[in-house]
């Protein structure tokens, strides 16, 4: 057999590995444990000169796709999302799974999710995940932390104050009851323990991303800052995976939908939520942050001028998201310096 179409439908515990040929046959499907010697031994087992590997995208799928690649001529990590003659199957199990996921991958029909081609560009990625992951965990307990006094009759809990260490003991003394009071006390030390880690993720992603030249350059950008630029740098991982700055708005979520049907539109345009919250909120802080230097900068001059234009404080925020993820991109695909004539033309005439 010239060429065979693989697809894995894959758990922690076990996995099932499906076959078909170019013409369409589905050959045999086979389950095993999930492990790297049972994997390799049973994609090699298929008799084909060329092999096409598919796999949902999911917490195994990075492992899988660098265990398998020296034994196919591809590994095509798909989006589940968009699969949904796989998902919303009524009659679902894990053959029928890699049947449909075979006969998708034949057809083209699958929708590509990009993953890192080296090791060290996942592992940075994995670092600022979890700086972001320890980071929503302080956020978390901060609001568990204010609706416990709120619900046992202290109120005035607004602001950071009650988090600063030095004014602790007197927002807990507040409260009558002793065991609340000791409840209070293990979410501050969780808080503590959170913020702690928070600053050692932080910097890790810092140590790993000083190989990474266009991050040093990111920071020149007003608002961008340092966090900025690890994000943007971990998520999109290279430039050159996006032929179009619209494909690059589109994955920070800041894409217009526009349906229709029969020439008539379903409904109002607004922004695709597919894409990456991550990204999106790296631009918003961008654009905030740019608001508060001192001096005008191009960012906040853009901003403002756009606002002039479309006498729209939301738009005008949007297309100033827009233009850093722009800049961002633009400076990386060149290897150039931050300019802020990239931002305003003219600037600096």
């Amino acid at each position: 057999m010239k060429k065979a179409y693989l697809a894995i439908d894959a758990h922690a515990r076990h996995c099932v590995l499906g076959s078909m040929n170019s013409q369409g046959k589905f050959l045999e499907d086979v389950r095993f444990p999930t492990s790297e010697t049972d994997l390799i031994a049973h994609v090699v087992k298929v008799k084909a000169t060329t092999k096409i590997l598919a796999v949902e995208e999911g917490p195994l799928a990075y492992w899988m796709a660098r265990t398998l690649k020296p034994y196919v001529a591809d590994v095509f990590v798909c989006d589940p999302r968009k699969n949904k003659a796989i998902s919303g199957a009524a009659n679902k199990s894990d053959s029928k799974d890699v049947y449909t996921l075979c006969r998708l991958l034949r057809l083209g029909e699958l929708s590509r999710v990009y993953h890192p081609q080296e090791d060290h560009r996942a592992i940075f990625k994995s670092a600022v995940q979890q700086y972001i992951a320890f980071r929503k965990d302080e956020c978390c307990l901060k609001f568990q932390i204010k609706a416990q006094f709120r619900g046992w009759g202290v109120h005035d809990v607004e602001g950071q104050t009650l988090f600063n260490p030095k004014h602790r003991v007197e927002y807990i003394s507040k409260v009558e009851q002793p065991a609340i009071r000791r409840q209070l006390d293990r979410r501050y030390q969780l808080l503590d323990e959170a913020l702690s880690q928070q600053r050692m993720s932080l910097r890790d992603a810092e140590d790993l991303g000083t190989r990474y030249e266009e991050i040093k350059r990111f920071r020149a950008i007003p608002g961008v800052g340092k966090i900025g630029s690890l994000v943007f740098d971990a998520y999109i991982q290279t430039p050159h995976r996006f032929a179009s700055k619209q494909q690059v708005w589109r994955y920070c979520q800041l894409g217009i939908t526009d349906r229709s049907s029969d020439n008539k539109p379903l409904g109002f345009k607004r922004l695709d939520k597919s894409g990456n919250s991550e990204l999106k909120s790296m631009s918003y802080n961008a654009w905030k942050g740019s608001l508060i230097t001192k001096e005008l900068n191009a960012i906040s001059g853009f901003f403002m001028a756009s606002m002039d234009r479309t006498h729209s404080r939301v738009k005008a925020r949007l297309n100033t998201q827009r233009k850093i993820l722009t800049v961002l991109w633009t400076m990386w695909k060149n290897e150039e310096e931050y300019n802020p004539e990239l931002i305003m033309p003219g600037m600096l005439r």
